[in-house]
């Protein structure tokens, strides 16, 4: 994936309420033990990712009443 394609995705997880612990190169199965690919080549795509994020957290503003959308990732199940 190009680098203007990752900062694409930045930016909408920044649209989407998402933090820059959300970025999807954190996730154990994008890290290179995982991967096969360099250190370098991982960190080129985590930077081009926040890089996007914070591009669109500086031009963005939350909507009136100061409510940010929340996007749930995955729902978790409670046990009593």
């Amino acid at each position: 994936m190009h680098r203007e394609d990752i900062q694409k995705l930045g930016a909408s997880a920044a649209r989407d309420g998402l933090t820059l612990w959300d970025c999807p190169y954190y996730r154990a199965a994008e890290m290179p033990g995982h991967t096969g690919e360099s250190i370098v080549e991982w960190r080129e795509k985590v930077e081009a990712w926040e890089a996007g994020w914070m591009n669109e957290t500086k031009s963005w503003r939350p909507p009136p009443g100061g409510h940010i959308r929340y996007v749930p990732r995955a729902t978790a199940r409670h046990r009593n």
